[in-house]
C-alpha cells in the first residue's frame, strides 16, 4: 500500500493512511517504546531500541542496530505533545561511529495528526525541511514502510483480541 500522497521528493512529505483501530491503540503505538519498536523503520532492519520523554520539550531517540561500524538513530526534541490527537518533533538522522565521530543531518519537522473515522483513525504526517531531495525520496520511503508495518502491527493486535 502506498501511504505517501506528495510527490516523492518533494518538500514537505505529506503520509496519509486509515488505519484499522481506535484513535488511542493508533496513538500509544507511537508514543509507547514497546509499541514503538514493533513496527517503526524498515523491514527487516527495524528499531533496537526507543526512548522517550512525551512531553513539549522532551527528548526521543529511535536506535537501530550496529552496522558498518556504526549505530544510526532518529533523535529530536517534541514541540507538540496532544493525547491522542497530534504530535510534533525535530527530526535528524545521527551516525556514531565507535571512534567517537558523530554525523548528524540537518534538523527537519515532523507533525501527526491522528483523527478518529468510525471505528478506525485516519493519519495526516508531515515532514518537512529536509534538506536534499535525494533524502526526501529515502525518507518518503521510510514514512511509507513504516506506516505498512504499523497497519499490519495494529492487525495482528486486533486479531488478538478477537
Amino acid at each position: 500500500m502506498n501511504f505517501l500522497q506528495s510527490v516523492p521528493g518533494t518538500d514537505p512529505l505529506v503520509v496519509e493512511g486509515l488505519f484499522n483501530a481506535p484513535v488511542e491503540q493508533v496513538y500509544r503505538a507511537w508514543t509507547d517504546p514497546e509499541e514503538l519498536v514493533q513496527w517503526f523503520g524498515r523491514h527487516p532492519n527495524g528499531l533496537a531500541a526507543a526512548e522517550i520523554d512525551l512531553r513539549i520539550g522532551g527528548r526521543y531517540r529511535f536506535s537501530f542496530p550496529p552496522a558498518d561500524g556504526a549505530t544510526a538513530a532518529f533523535e529530536g526534541e517534541y514541540f507538540a505533545v496532544e493525547p491522542n490527537a497530534g504530535l510534533g518533533f525535530s527530526w535528524s538522522h545521527v551516525r556514531e561511529f565507535a571512534d567517537g565521530r558523530r554525523e548528524v543531518t540537518p534538523t527537519s519537522r515532523v507533525t501527526v495528526r491522528f483523527e478518529p473515522a468510525g471505528k478506525a483513525t485516519r493519519i495526516h504526517l508531515r515532514h518537512e525541511g529536509i534538506s536534499s531531495q535525494d533524502a526526501r525520496f529515502g525518507v518518503g520511503q521510510g514514512w511509507n514502510e513504516s506506516l505498512a508495518r504499523l497497519q499490519a502491527f495494529i492487525a495482528e493486535k486486533e486479531g488478538a483480541r478477537s
